[in-house]
């Protein structure tokens, strides 16, 4: 099964042509990463130059990789997404547009935490049994925390993600480290708050933010065999972790009754 793999839950877009089959493991093909305002993706916008942002990149990136490969669109047998948590505009740019082209091919689409795919492509560099934490910067002073245990190059969840401030990570990663199992964090959000995380244990890895092809592994063994169904796609929703600015600012919502305007 060709499957068409993305992540937009950072500002980093990675996209990817992966082959699936039962029993094998998951064969990258070509993939690529487009960071929204580097050099050379900037456009015209009000008021200057504005970064070019996922919505633009999308569905061309894809494009750009199947013409690579000889294909086109209606080749993907598959589609796989990351769920977050991370940005919420980046996140529903790219399930709204793998939907679609789901949707319009009738083609089978399955989404996966896009901490699990980074600890699914660090678990390799890590010794059988580590704890992986994977970071991601959540803004407001926090970072959104996922907790794996690598397994024979796979991992096992052993707690719910969060977004977490830093002093409140370093309180939760301590109470692990009593329980025995040193927590290895890495990703953009430990860069991010390297000061405030200084001192803890850190995995020697290049994984910074999602990649494409391991949201295809983390799925595979789902979409391998999966056939098209409609209720399972409109279904599939961002992870978010934590509320939406708008969910803060108008709990009850907006409109008659709720006291809002």
């Amino acid at each position: 099964m060709l499957v068409a793999a993305l992540d937009t839950a950072t500002l980093t877009l990675s996209c990817a042509l992966v082959d699936l089959a039962p029993g094998a493991p998951p064969h990258l093909r070509c993939d690529r990463t487009i960071v929204a305002g580097a050099a050379g993706e900037r456009r015209p916008g009000v008021g200057g130059f504005a970064p070019r942002g996922h919505s633009l990149e999308l569905p061309q990136a894809l494009v750009d990789l199947l013409q690579a490969e000889g294909l086109a669109i209606p080749d993907v047998e598959g589609f796989a997404v990351g769920l977050g948590p991370g940005s919420f505009t980046g996140l529903r740019i790219g399930l709204a547009t793998w939907k679609g082209l789901a949707y319009a091919n009738k083609r089978p689409i399955a989404g996966a935490s896009s901490l699990a795919a980074m600890a699914l492509a660090a678990a390799p560099e890590a010794e059988d049994g580590a704890l992986l934490v994977p970071l991601l910067d959540a803004r407001k002073g926090e970072v959104y925390a996922g907790f794996y245990r690598a397994r024979g190059g796979h991992i096992v969840e052993i707690a719910d993600e969060a977004a977490l401030a830093p002093p409140a990570l370093r309180a939760r990663l301590e109470t692990l480290a009593a329980q025995g199992t040193r927590p290895l964090v890495f990703g953009e959000g430990h860069d991010a708050y390297a000061e405030a995380l200084s001192g803890i244990p850190r995995l020697a890895t290049a994984i910074a933010t999602p990649p494409a092809h391991a949201v295809a592994a983390a799925v595979a063994e789902r979409l391998a065999t999966a056939a098209y169904d409609p209720q399972a796609l409109f279904a599939l929703e961002p992870h978010y972790v934590r509320a939406s600015e708008a969910e803060l600012k108008f709990p009850k919502g907006l409109g008659p009754g709720t006291g809002e305007r």
